[in-house]
């Protein structure tokens, strides 16, 4: 097994298991993914005491011997059955499930696969909480990701003029991306012009960009299972009062977001990190205008822990990888955000994202 894996389920034993008898079961991609490296789109991952063992169809039973080596392959044809055997066969007592990646529908035909005497438990978050820290393996691919972002931004920014509609700005960063390098786009590309800029996951269509309209694109890049995350915020085409309003707005934003920026520490709660930028903008006059939280992890998926929200119990640990977004949104004007992705380390944060704001 490949030593980075070997650390990552040895992690999992520690937090999660209790003696020989007891088991987790991992259902999600995501954290199949991290703990094994399987990338297939079927299988699930048993993890004993001494043992870790793929579930998956006949599909990626190759596969999987490439990408996994050193794990234990269990063919699936369709139900628990093969899972329910194995903890029969090993006389497993006690099975962790993820109740977040399990369906009601899954669990009752887990449940019923099971013999009688094995419990089924929840563990929210097991696997999630190992993720919260990247290790140097996945700081290197995300900084990949963010550099390939910074280089389709820059694209993308050249495309914004009047007359240009949101989906063609789209296209351009997603075509950006792909010749640079990337795997995809990590999640649906957001180009919102003047007022669709006040709706935050605005996804772009073919409204057309007018001279003088902000324009909000979110974008990120996708490279060997990691995401990275960047906004900025431009004027179409600026000119006068267009330009004035802009540039106000956009001071508050970049000032909370600085200010965050330089506050971050090791050992932060989240929750205190947000405060930081938040209260630049209440101070502002636009708290009410500002909606969602400052930020979120990024890795295998696109929000993940930490989450950096006014109700979160997260801590900003050395090794951490999230996002500092704080935005200000008119809806009868549109909207300003910039976002960058930083890296906790021992001597503070580093800013991983280099595009110009």
């Amino acid at each position: 097994m490949n030593q980075e894996y070997f650390k990552r389920i040895s992690r999992l034993r520690r937090s999660v298991l209790d003696g020989p008898q007891s088991a987790m079961l991992i259902s999600s991609r995501e954290n199949c993914r991290y703990l094994s490296g399987f990338t297939g789109s079927n299988g699930y991952l048993l993890v004993t005491e001494f043992r870790a063992l793929l579930f998956t169809d006949f599909r990626y039973l190759e596969q999987i011997k490439d990408e996994c080596p050193g794990f234990e392959v269990v063919q699936i044809l369709g139900g628990y059955e093969p899972l329910a055997k194995v903890v029969s066969d090993m006389s497993l007592e006690y099975v962790s499930f993820e109740p977040r990646h399990t369906s009601y529908a899954d669990h009752r035909e887990i449940r019923s696969a099971l013999m009688d005497g094995t419990l089924l438990h929840p563990a929210e978050g097991a696997v999630e909480s190992l993720r919260t820290t990247k290790d140097e393996n996945e700081i290197g691919l995300l900084e990949t990701a963010v550099n390939l972002a910074d280089s389709a931004m820059a694209q993308a920014l050249q495309s914004v003029h009047s007359g240009v509609t949101e989906i063609e700005v789209a296209k351009v960063i997603e075509a950006s991306l792909r010749d640079l390098g990337a795997d995809a786009v990590a999640f649906d590309t957001i180009v919102g012009a003047g007022v669709n800029g006040a709706m935050p996951h605005h996804r772009a269509d073919q409204t057309l960009i007018k001279k003088g309209d902000p324009v909000v694109i979110d974008m990120g890049a996708l490279f060997n299972g990691y995401r990275s995350d960047l906004t900025r915020t431009v004027v179409a085409d600026p000119s006068g009062k267009s330009q004035e309003k802009f540039e106000g707005i956009y001071g508050i934003v970049l000032e909370a977001q600085l200010a965050a920026e330089k506050a971050a520490e090791p050992g932060m709660k989240a929750a205190d990190l947000d405060r930081v930028a938040r209260s630049v903008i209440e101070k502002s006059g636009y708290g009410t205008h500002f909606g969602h939280g400052l930020g979120h992890g990024v890795g295998l998926d696109i929000h993940e822990r930490p989450m950096v929200v006014p109700s979160s119990d997260d801590v900003i640990e050395i090794g951490a990888v999230f996002t500092i977004e704080p935005g200000i949104y008119l809806p009868d004007w549109g909207g300003v955000r910039i976002e960058d992705v930083v890296l906790m380390e021992e001597s503070g944060p580093r800013v991983l994202t280099k595009s110009p704001k």
